[in-house]
């Protein structure tokens, strides 16, 4: 099972009354997940707020005490609106392969194993692949995540899908459309982005969400 603090319940609501600060940190958060599936980094808040990190830390611990956010202990961006979360549960997934996220790489379609995971909704697939490489540590995807990956095969632009190139290689990146081109777009600058014809790339799904265990 997942560790999840559940000190404030996802079904609450906000008891007190939120500071603009908190509101502008809130939709902020929110404003990304419905964007790209995934919370912010703390570092990323502070910067579009301009705020130290420090005082954003004490603004999200705020938000979860008075039941905006709830905080999910051992996954990347672990910070969720209880917006998102309401009506979500955990459930067990297939950790299906590898994943190269510096060059594409061949995905191994079995299953390795199963984790469990909170905010899938009801008749969403939804797997787990891991990642190898480095060129998404900007996105805060590293090395050995566990991607959580909701079956798709369409994709707004920028957001982080993985994408199986000439139906050979699947890599993890966001995608960027231009008309009938698509670039598999990094986050990391020692890597290059890679534009293709559309036709040679096919969307298998968006990231929204990680599992990452801890030393």
């Amino acid at each position: 099972m997942d560790p999840i603090d559940r000190s404030t319940s996802a079904e609450a609501p906000v008891t007190d009354e939120l500071t603009d600060k908190q509101s502008a940190v809130l939709d902020v958060i929110e404003r990304h997940w419905r964007a790209q599936g995934v919370a912010p980094s703390v570092a990323e808040i502070a910067t579009r707020l301009g705020l130290q990190k420090s005082t954003t830390h004490e603004h999200l611990m705020a938000l979860k005490r008075k039941g905006a956010l709830v905080h999910i202990e051992g996954q990347g961006r672990s910070w969720r609106p209880t917006t998102v979360v309401s009506g979500e549960a955990e459930r067990r997934i297939p950790i299906v392969g590898d994943v190269a996220a510096g060059s594409p790489l061949l995905a191994q379609e079995n299953i390795e194993g199963w984790v469990t995971v909170a905010g899938v909704r009801e008749g969403q697939t939804v797997f787990a692949l891991r990642v190898r490489g480095d060129s998404m540590t900007g996105a805060g995807i590293l090395d050995g995540d566990l991607a959580i990956i909701r079956q798709q095969h369409t994709a707004e632009d920028g957001e982080i899908v993985l994408a199986l190139v000439d139906e050979e290689g699947a890599t993890i990146k966001r995608w960027r459309l231009h008309g009938p081109t698509v670039t598999l777009q990094p986050e990391n600058p020692a890597h290059a982005p890679v534009t293709l014809p559309i036709e040679r790339v096919q969307v298998q799904g968006k990231v929204i969400g990680l599992r990452r265990d801890y030393p």
